[in-house]
Formats: C-alpha cells, structure tokens, sequence
C-alpha cells in the first residue's frame, strides 16, 4: 500500500485498459491489440527486476512455478507500467510485427501512462515525472517512426 491506499497490480490496469480498447473492435485491429498487450506482459516479465525489490522478487519466483507467462504484471504495482513503458516504446522485441503495429503501440502509451497516474495511490511528483517520461518517449517513437518510415520511401 502506498499512502494507505491499495495499489492495483500492473495485471489489473493493463488488462483493463486493453479490454476497454478491444471493446467493438474486430479482425486485425483485435489481433494487434492482444500482441500489444501480450508483448507489454512479456516486456513486465523481462524486466522485473528493475521495479521490483527483493521481497517482490521472491514473490515473483513462487508466482513463476504456477503461472509464468504474465506473473510479473500478477506481482508488481500499476507504477511498473508507468517505469517500463519507455523501454516497451523503444526496445525492437516489443516494436510489434509491422508498421501498423508500432503506431498502435506509440498511440496507445499515453493514454495507458494517463490511466496509471490517475491511481490515487499513485499520485505524486514521481508519478507526474514517469508520466512525463512516457511523453517523451512517445514524442521520440513517433520522430523515429516517421525517420525509418521516409528512410524507406526514399529507396
């Protein structure tokens, strides 16, 4: 608990927030949402140790040997969203498998970045910088994905 409010697990908000936004959503754009939210869960699990401390590692461990696939985003707080979205935006393995893919990726980080600052739990000058943090990277996905994009228009 932080400030003795209950903290949503990572799972909760990210879950919520990509069923929100398959609601009425068919064929590819529910495909691209699913990998989306599963590369967001497996970038959570590879990078667990980053926001988790020793005594969420261990619950960590114990929560891998029944369910692995997810079980960081099952132990860590919303605020690991918010700390690993940057990395989500910029590392290749989570780009998704085409063009379409990033964008959706780029377009849906902020308002994911903007859901987790709501927590009122959550709410601080630290939140306020991971969120702003987000912000910048989505700024810097977009100049690259335009960069790479007129790259290949050029040959």
């Amino acid at each position: 608990m932080a400030g003795g409010r209950e903290v949503p697990r990572a799972d909760e908000v990210i879950r919520r927030f990509f069923g929100v936004e398959r609601r009425g959503v068919t064929g590819r754009r529910t495909e691209r949402l699913l990998r989306a939210e599963d590369d967001l869960l497996a970038c959570l699990d590879e990078h667990a140790a980053l926001v988790l401390g020793e005594p969420e590692l261990a619950l960590l461990a114990l929560e891998r040997q029944f369910d692995a696939r997810g079980a960081a985003a099952r132990v860590a707080d919303a605020g690991a969203v918010l700390l690993l979205l940057p990395l989500y935006l910029e590392e290749s393995q989570w780009r998704g498998l085409d063009y379409e893919d990033r964008r959706l990726r780029i377009r849906l980080a902020e308002p994911l970045a903007y859901e987790v600052a709501r927590v009122p739990a959550l709410r601080g000058p630290e939140t306020g910088a991971a969120v702003w943090t987000v912000e910048a990277t989505v700024e810097h996905a977009i100049w690259m994905l335009r960069s790479e994009r007129e790259a290949t228009r050029r040959r």
